[in-house]
């Protein structure tokens, strides 16, 4: 997927600047898993190569699930109520009406076949392709190319806040506020050539993590940007949160709080020994950070102090994590899935029936 192997080209690029030694990590063997979403008490994740996998007792067991599909690289999932929809690369979208048991192809419409990225958006399924965004509004039944003004067709993410839809490429932002059926650039005052890694939102006002501007502000919905870096050192930002008036960013080199919608940064790294961070999310007041190399650390004061929260957790490669309920779900470098239900303090592993262990996102 291009979204994914850019993703991991830059980052190596980013970590060579800052590093002057290099770990050998494990080599994939077999298909990655790509994508992880739930459904009730179902949870789907889709690999790199073998296909779905379901688990309906939180990842304590998995079992394939492929009936009816014909391509086994799935890069994305979502769910619509009852609907799971599974993107792949080169055989479009699949839906699923009966918790994975069989799938069929639901490509009506759909031009472009590698799917990148899919996110619903009350009754509307947007997918992100390499040749665009396409919308479905009858629940995957046909597509319709949404993409009169997106210059740009190669999608790293889609986000939405309200009536707003915004969506990062290779080169820049755009946004959507009739629900797809044009795009506006968002360049004023974002580089064209930035590559749009994330969004995040603190009620009107839009956050833009960039590889390489670090973080941009808009406070009119994207119509106009502006750098927000002072302190923050490093400008390779993967991923943003929002908890309260807090704003976090996790960077290449470390960890950034700021306090003022992102008018200076503050550097909150005590006791997070692995300063690549790969992964932020929240979960409630908590805030789980996912290195690359040192697993998985928590906050409970704002990022005044970190503690590890990996005990049991094999491979401290974590790519990705993901919040359900009570429970959390970390992905590993070749080590498969672990599950925690007491907020870290402990994990075990999840990987019965799951063929392969290289899990990169959530």
């Amino acid at each position: 997927m291009k979204k994914t192997f850019i993703f991991i080209v830059l980052f190596v690029l980013t970590a060579a600047s800052l590093y002057s030694q290099w770990e050998r990590l494990p080599s994939p063997n077999g298909g990655n898993i790509l994508s992880i979403a739930f459904s009730g008490s179902t949870t789907y994740t889709g690999t790199y190569g073998a296909g779905i996998f379901k688990s309906a007792d939180n990842g304590s067991s998995w079992s394939a699930a492929n009936n009816g599909m014909t391509n086994q690289y799935v890069y994305s999932m979502a769910v619509n109520g009852a609907t799971v929809f599974a993107g792949t690369y080169g055989s479009g979208v699949f839906v699923s009406n009966n918790n994975g048991s069989s799938w069929s192809a639901s490509n009506n419409g759909l031009t472009n076949l590698y799917v990148n990225a899919l996110t619903v958006s009350g009754s509307n399924i947007f997918a992100g392709t390499f040749g665009g965004i396409f919308l479905s509004t009858n629940n995957g039944s046909s597509w319709t190319a949404v993409n009169n003004g997106l210059t740009d067709p190669n999608i790293y993410t889609i986000a939405v806040n309200g009536s707003s839809i915004f969506t990062g490429t290779y080169t820049g932002a755009f946004l959507s506020t009739n629900n797809g059926s044009s795009w506006t650039k968002l360049n004023g005052g974002l580089a064209d050539s930035v590559s749009v890694m994330s969004f995040a939102f603190n009620g009107s006002t839009v956050f833009a993590g960039t590889y390489g501007n670090g973080v941009q502000v808009s406070n009119n919905n994207g119509s106009s940007w502006a750098a927000v870096n002072s302190g923050l050192t490093n400008l390779y930002v993967w991923s943003l949160s929002v908890i309260g008036s807090n704003l976090f960013a996790g960077t290449s080199y470390g960890m950034f709080l700021s306090n003022n919608n992102g008018a200076s940064w503050t550097a909150i790294n005590n006791g997070l020994l692995f300063w690549t961070i790969n992964i932020i999310k929240p979960n409630g007041s908590n805030l789980f950070a996912g290195t690359y190399g040192g697993g998985i650390f928590l906050t409970t004061n704002n990022g005044s102090n970190w503690t590890s929260v990996s005990t049991g957790l094999i491979n401290v490669l974590v790519n990705c994590f993901a919040v359900t309920g009570t429970g959390l779900i970390t992905g590993t470098n070749g080590s498969g899935i672990f599950r925690s239900l007491n907020n870290g303090a402990n994990w075990s592993a999840v990987n019965t029936g799951l063929l392969n262990y290289y899990v990169y996102s959530l």
